[in-house]
């Protein structure tokens, strides 16, 4: 397993999901130029932040059969004026997401991810957790976010 390697651009996390079987949890970042758009044709990807028994935090890569469970589908890219969309799908949530990048008042890449969550179209994802029956058998998904217009939480459980 080796560790993710971040460029001066890119956002370490852009959401991120836990899961009920320990502390760890899959962090999604997004590799970046300097112009903000985003590099190669996978620019989304999933690693591990370890918080158990890793003193200090520790990240790496996920193993290739945990792609199954966490990976990034249906990536497709759109340029905009101030940055790019990315549209893009994950295994283990059922909808598509939207990551719009540009640059922020100071200079630097930032990005919002949004999708639908809990009804409300545009919300901005956050995270999510999912709820392990056994193995790999999940149970239920969480998704945490907030509304697009008002700032309010939201929060939506898929039944799988």
């Amino acid at each position: 397993m080796s560790d993710p390697k971040f460029g001066p651009s890119d956002i370490q996390t852009l959401f991120f999901i836990n899961k009920s079987d320990d502390k760890n949890r899959v962090d999604y970042g997004l590799r970046l130029d300097a112009n903000c758009q985003p590099v190669g044709d996978d620019p989304v990807f999933p690693y591990w932040r370890e918080f158990e028994n890793a003193p200090p935090e520790k990240t790496h890569s996920l193993k290739f059969f945990e792609y199954a469970g966490y990976g990034v589908v249906g990536v497709r890219t759109a340029k905009t004026e101030t940055g790019a969309d990315i549209t893009l799908k994950l295994k283990p949530l059922a909808r598509e997401l939207v990551v719009s990048t540009g640059k922020g008042p100071d200079g630097k890449c930032k990005a919002v991810v949004r999708t639908i969550i809990a009804n409300v179209q545009g919300a901005e994802l956050k995270s999510a957790y999912i709820k392990l029956k056994f193995g790999w058998t999940v149970d239920y998904v969480d998704i945490f976010g907030k509304h697009p217009v008002t700032g309010a939480d939201l929060t939506e459980r898929l039944k799988q």
